[in-house]
């Protein structure tokens, strides 16, 4: 399996896929504003925010199919520590109290261990969003569980299918085995 982008598919393509969204009315879905106003939400007002969610790039180990993010080894779009900084001076700040890291595999940024420390330091909860394989993937990723353990990081993880093969199927050979 490869990439939307390393497939040169046009859904690869942020514009692309915004076209297709605000286009809503010729594929069946009713107006959004009209469905707020129609249940007494319009305006939107914000609410409180308790928790932050961060993307830290697109690089992964693995390359599913089902993926919202088109994230896989070809993809090397990261987060820079100096980006990530701006969220930690955001969080200083704020009442927010759990930061929640995805990725495609969050763990394949350079400065995640950094960020995770960083985040913990200032005494908010820390949840990543882990395919787990990352651990098995190169040695330098062995240590992750216990770096999780000592930052007392909440791990959500997906499989697929209860099957191998399908599990497979979805995100390559051998996955659901590791």
């Amino acid at each position: 399996m490869q990439s939307l982008l390393k497939q040169h598919k046009s859904l690869s393509n942020p514009l692309t896929q915004l076209d297709i969204i605000s286009d809503t009315n010729s594929i069946g879905i009713p107006d959004f504003k009209k469905r707020l106003l129609d249940a007494g939400l319009f305006p939107l007002a914000p609410g409180k925010i308790d928790v932050l969610q961060v993307n830290v790039g697109k690089m992964c180990n693995q390359e599913c199919r089902h993926c919202h993010v088109d994230a896989g080894p070809d993809r090397k779009e990261i987060m820079t520590k100096e980006t990530m900084q701006f969220c930690l001076d955001t969080l200083k700040d704020s009442e927010i109290s759990t930061v929640d890291i995805t990725g495609g595999a969050p763990e394949m940024n350079s400065d995640f261990r950094w960020f995770v420390e960083e985040i913990s330091a200032l005494g908010k909860k820390v949840i990543v969003r882990s395919n787990l394989t990352i651990i098995l993937a190169n040695l330098k990723f062995h240590s992750i569980p216990d770096f999780f353990k000592k930052h007392k990081v909440n791990v959500v993880s997906s499989l697929p299918h209860f099957t191998a093969k399908r599990t497979d199927a979805q995100r390559g050979e051998g996955v659901f085995e590791k």
